[in-house]
């Protein structure tokens, strides 16, 4: 036997193989958990349908608020809102001082612009789980949207107190101070951000804007440079700095930084116009 007929042999062995693992049915789980876990898997490789029908099997088999909400988070996945809300509140019954289903249902809510009664729901949550540092700042969010800044602000000063060295809500809560007019506020929370979070230029290009609009424009400039840095194919930063260059009186430096950008994108653009406008006094 020629060697070439070897391979071509040993290889269809092993492509039967594999075709026999294919057709060879799932073995059927007893319990909740293990549907659960095979629901997992289905959702991990993106096989929603069997995932919905081993959540289901699983909330038939033990009737609790936990497999409930596992089953309202993949109708919500796959956009069957009202089967998702039917589900959460079927947990909320089961179990009321669980806070998961309270929040996947606020979740539900802002999707569609509910936000009054996102921020119940977000309430609920909280108070189930008062040092949540995420429901908190998901909160923030639903009362900004309303127009609460005050309140929204307070549950971010919440969540750096829970969370003192995550640079995210750090973060966050600058923007809210920015956002809210108290850019005095803003600044050093922003810079703090930048320090526990020092690879992420897009905080640090916030830091530049902000410095802008309060006139830092030294400051600014060694802020983008850095953003630059770090993100060199993000064409809108070099836009930013040659307009600092500019108004600094630096226009050949600005008119050099230009060219150099590339072209922008629409996202690009986008984002310059929402920075054009924060520099000018408006929000983000």
């Amino acid at each position: 036997m020629r060697l070439e007929d070897f391979f071509q042999l040993d290889m269809g062995a092993k492509r039967r193989e594999v075709d026999q693992e294919e057709l060879t049915p799932e073995r059927e789980p007893k319990t909740a958990d293990g549907n659960k876990r095979l629901a997992d898997s289905h959702i991990s490789k993106g096989y929603l349908h069997q995932a919905i029908t081993r959540y289901k099997k699983a909330a038939r088999i033990e009737n609790d608020a936990f497999h409930r909400t596992d089953l309202g988070d993949a109708y919500a996945y796959a956009e069957l809102s009202v089967k998702a809300v039917d589900q959460y509140k079927r947990a909320v019954k089961k179990d009321p001082n669980r806070p998961e289903p309270h929040f996947s249902l606020a979740e539900i809510y802002t999707r569609y612009g509910k936000w009054h009664a996102a921020i119940q729901e977000y309430e609920r949550a909280i108070k189930l789980d008062p040092r949540n540092a995420f429901y908190r700042y998901k909160l923030s969010g639903a009362l900004m949207k309303t127009g609460q800044y005050k309140e929204a602000i307070g549950q971010l000063e919440e969540a750096v107190l829970i969370c003192p060295d995550d640079g995210f809500y750090r973060f966050e809560l600058a923007a809210a101070y920015a956002d809210s007019g108290h850019i005095d506020e803003a600044l050093p929370e922003m810079a703090r951000a930048v320090e526990m979070t020092p690879g992420d230029d897009y905080y640090v290009v916030r830091l530049a804007i902000l410095c802008a609009r309060v006139g830092l424009l030294e400051e600014a400039v060694i802020a983008l440079k850095r953003a630059i840095q770090l993100n060199p194919e993000r064409p809108a930063y070099k836009y930013l700095l040659g307009a600092v260059y500019y108004n600094l009186g630096r226009e050949e430096e600005a008119f050099s930084i230009c060219q150099d950008a590339g072209d922008l994108h629409p996202y690009d653009l986008e984002f310059l116009e929402r920075a054009r406008k924060f520099v000018e006094g408006g929000r983000w």
